[in-house]
């Protein structure tokens, strides 16, 4: 009879150990829920990246989008259960919502938050006034004879040009010779009748 008592309190013992197992896994998680936080969560530079409840004490790295990213100090160490880090926007980064993210070596805890980069660039402005022409440049080298082009279609005669006095001369003197030499021509031929005739 008292063995069977035993065996009957044997389970309820094995589920008291185990009901206390799972508080003590659950507690020990709770009480290291590692948050982060960004100081200020918006803006276009330096952010001050703060962690708390981190439950061991390990190297941080600091993940932007998923990247590592550079950080003051370089070196961040976990004591006390927090750390606290100075980190720049990467350089080329458009505007939107980026997670940053705290990274354990060891242990496998991590944080994240976001961070909102603002957009910087202004409407734009009216169109400025026209500045006064600078001074000429000097002249630059003449650069090297081009190739012959294609001889071009043959043009319409021009009118005939103005006659020169020269030209008028010579045009009335041969003109002369021309009545000279038919005048001794017709005379010739009319000596040589005279002379036939008996």
């Amino acid at each position: 009879m008292t063995e069977c008592l035993r065996y009957k309190k044997k389970p309820r013992f094995y589920v008291l150990i185990l009901l206390v197992l799972l508080l003590s896994v659950f507690f020990s998680q709770g009480a290291y829920a590692a948050s982060l936080t960004l100081s200020p969560n918006s803006g276009f530079s330096s952010i001050m990246v703060v962690g708390t409840d981190f439950s061991t004490i390990t190297n941080i790295t600091i993940l932007w989008n998923g990247k590592t990213i550079p950080t003051y100090p370089a070196q961040l160490i976990v004591e006390s259960g927090g750390f606290t880090a100075l980190i720049n926007v990467p350089s080329q980064t458009n505007p939107g919502s980026y997670n940053v993210t705290a990274k354990g070596y060891s242990g496998g805890e991590k944080a994240s938050a976001f961070f909102t980069v603002v957009n910087m660039t202004g409407p734009e402005g009216p169109r400025g006034l026209t500045g006064p022409q600078g001074l000429t440049g000097e002249k630059g080298d003449t650069g090297e004879q081009g190739p012959i082009g294609e001889t071009g279609p043959k043009g319409d005669q021009g009118p005939a040009g103005e006659m020169s006095l020269l030209q008028s001369i010579l045009i009335i003197f041969a003109f002369i010779l021309s009545i000279s030499s038919l005048f001794l021509t017709i005379l010739t031929i009319l000596q040589i009748r005279k002379k036939k005739e008996p």
